[in-house]
């Protein structure tokens, strides 16, 4: 469990709504959350415990799942970036650190995982003609997560 998130759920027991309001007047009061680390840590939680059957890890920026049956594993990659409008456009450097991986062959099936807004509610397939051309086997896609 990440540091960020075990604090967080710390406080939460100790304070409540009240006590959060009070302290957030406080002109000397300042705090920030962390709000990749805590999507990534609520992608991995919903992961494993959707996937019993399954081997889900956290690596350092990606949550990799892999089955004993298969040894090509998925690799999600959760992003707090919001997407508002094309997908494909506002997640170009994203789409381009996976397409590196792909190409260098560290894995075969990559899922960039975005919070689900008005716009980004369907899963979106990555084609590359550059992959295409060197003949790889691979998945991407645009992926959009609920939060709740």
């Amino acid at each position: 469990m990440s540091e960020a998130y075990s604090t967080l759920h710390e406080i939460s027991r100790r304070f409540d709504r009240e006590d959060f309001e009070l302290l957030a007047k406080h002109p000397d009061f300042h705090f920030t959350i962390n709000t990749y680390e805590l999507f990534t840590q609520h992608i991995f939680t919903r992961v494993k415990r959707q996937n019993p059957d399954m081997f889900v890890t956290q690596e350092a920026s990606c949550i990799v799942i892999q089955s004993e049956a298969c040894s090509e594993a998925l690799h999600l990659y959760p992003n707090w970036k919001r997407i508002e409008e094309r997908a494909d456009f506002e997640a170009c450097d994203e789409i381009n650190r996976a397409i590196a991986l792909l190409e260098s062959k560290a894995c075969k099936h990559i899922y960039l995982l975005f919070p689900r807004s008005a716009n980004f509610r369907k899963h979106v397939p990555i084609r590359s003609p550059k992959l295409d051309a060197l003949g790889l086997e691979y998945t991407l896609k645009l992926v959009p997560y609920v939060i709740y």
